[in-house]
């Protein structure tokens, strides 16, 4: 699966699997979501942070693997919350989009939200 290697630059993704893990997996993503939608601008880590909330989702609904994810993780997720996941692809992608339109990353990093936009909403 694609590195994203810019959006990934110097972010703890364990540290955030830990966080998914020990919450309601859906309900923690779909409030992520919900708080960078509704957010007038967007930090740097708070893009990277939607960015792997996208990537869970995109791992969990589209069967996609990532490196980083621990696979027994993902594989358990996929059998217990793959129904609620579904539900939040077309949030997740307006949230990366509408990141790349107001915030404005650099073009690598943009150009890799809008691959991942792709590729999470993707039936």
């Amino acid at each position: 699966m694609a590195a994203y290697e810019h959006l990934l630059k110097s972010y703890e993704v364990s540290d955030l699997l830990d966080d998914i893990a020990s919450a309601d997996p859906p309900a923690y993503l779909r409030r992520c979501i919900a708080e960078g939608y509704s957010a007038a601008s967007l930090s740097w880590p708070r893009v990277q942070q939607l960015a792997v909330c996208a990537m869970v989702l995109d791992a969990v609904v589209n069967d996609r693997d990532y490196d980083f994810f621990e696979a027994e993780l993902i594989a358990d997720w996929r059998i217990h919350y793959a129904a609620a996941c579904r539900k939040l692809r077309d949030p997740a992608a307006q949230v990366l989009r509408r990141a790349v339109e107001r915030d404005r990353p650099q073009e690598a990093a943009a150009a890799e939200l809008e691959t991942l936009a792709n590729s999470v909403s993707a039936p």
